[in-house]
């Protein structure tokens, strides 16, 4: 019984490790300055998630906000705002907004595909279903609709307490 309980802790470790190595990678390519950034933006949108759904754990709170936000019935989009001025000011002020999006005369906005953020993901992708189709899908169609986003992130069964899945919803909404 205790190799059978030392082997668990064993692969606890190595899977906790594992993740934490793929966290220290994602920041230390984003940049330290982006991450704070990019933690401030999960910070607000998770107080938005506090006071729209106060019932809710954060992982049903997330689903919930993507399901609402395409949602026919939805008419109020102001709930939706989540950024602070601080946080508005920081993710443009820290280059974040900068890595994630480009200005596009044509289209108006799109992905950057060679910023550290899509670089970080890149890095990293291989390691979660979510992570790697959201990066296939971003590098190949550049802006989803919300429908696409939503029905493709909610498919592959997201766990909002996951680090990577949390910031993808997030960004997916900061423009």
């Amino acid at each position: 019984m205790r190799k059978i309980y030392l082997i668990f802790i064993l692969i606890l470790t190595f899977n906790y490790s594992q993740t934490d190595s793929r966290i220290k990678e994602f920041e230390k390519i984003l940049g330290e300055r982006q991450t704070k950034a990019l933690n401030l933006l999960v910070s607000d949108f998770e107080k938005n998630l506090d006071t729209l759904y106060p019932d809710l754990s954060t992982d049903k709170a997330y689903k919930k906000y993507l399901t609402d936000i395409i949602a026919d019935s939805t008419t109020d989009w102001e709930k939706f705002k989540f950024q602070s001025d601080k946080t508005n000011s920081e993710f443009h002020q820290s280059g974040l907004w900068d890595d994630i999006y480009i200005k596009d005369s044509v289209t108006g906005l799109r992905p950057n595909a060679i910023g550290n953020y899509m670089r970080a993901l890149y890095k990293i992708k291989d390691s979660d279903t979510l992570i790697k189709r959201y990066w296939d899908m971003r590098e190949s169609a550049g802006m989803l609709s919300n429908e696409l986003f939503v029905s493709g992130t909610l498919s592959l069964e997201p766990d909002f307490n996951n680090y990577f899945h949390k910031r993808i919803v997030v960004v997916e909404y900061s423009f």
